[in-house]
């Protein structure tokens, strides 16, 4: 199996082509306003634009929450390729991933991970999810959260944390996984599972994900 993977979403670029169980990886950091450069993504892994789409069998990426602008222009642009090519466009949620990530980091076999991203300065986007033997599951459903509850969501006790939006008071606590950042690497293996047990997935509602509304968004 061979998937094409993106995680725009934010302040870096990522992109991850997986062939079976091999995964070549890379993630450059930059502004948050700043566009993907399509070509140098796909230059890092390997990949022929021109001629590669047609040995894929999906594409996957980030569907946020995040930057409203990243979200909506990769997903637009991969859309496009995915109707043109006649491929499987599977979105994955940010918070999800760095979840996936941050199990690999914990020894036991079932845990709750809360994971969180920066939204603005006052509020987090805020996920919990379960480790178990058969992967990540939600919880509870993705939301956005004020800080004042993150901070209240800090102090839970027998529960692992992950993600940039945690108070610095967090950094002290053994199970806060600050290493964790998600990317388009976690994003391909969630893809591949959710292919092989045989989900379908139609470009058409390969949609973003924001949480907050776009005209809050766009401002």
């Amino acid at each position: 199996m061979k998937i094409l993977s993106f995680d725009v979403s934010g302040d870096y670029s990522s992109i991850a082509l997986l062939n079976s169980d091999e995964v070549n990886s890379f993630t450059q950091t930059h502004e948050r306003k700043k566009r993907p450069n399509w070509d140098e993504l796909f230059s890092k892994v390997g990949f022929d634009s021109s001629k590669d789409f047609n040995g894929l069998n999906a594409i996957a990426f980030a569907q946020g929450p995040g930057s409203y602008t990243a979200l909506r222009i990769t997903a637009s642009f991969l859309k496009a390729i995915a109707v043109v090519k006649k491929l499987p466009l599977i979105p994955i949620s940010n918070l999800k991933a760095i979840a996936h990530e941050a199990s690999h980091w914990i020894n036991e076999s079932e845990v709750i991970i809360f994971v969180t991203i920066k939204a603005d300065q006052n509020e987090c986007y805020f996920g919990s999810f379960r480790k178990t033997s058969k992967g990540i599951e939600i919880k509870e459903e993705e939301s956005i959260m004020s800080m004042e509850d993150i901070y209240k969501m800090a102090k839970k006790k027998n529960v692992y944390f992950a993600g940039n939006g945690w108070p610095e008071s967090l950094n002290s606590n053994p199970k806060y996984l600050s290493n964790v950042l998600g990317g388009a690497e976690a994003i391909a293996i969630l893809a591949k599972h959710e292919l092989e047990v045989g989900e379908e997935f139609d470009p058409a509602n390969a949609n973003p994900v924001y949480l907050k509304t776009l005209e809050y968004q766009k401002k």
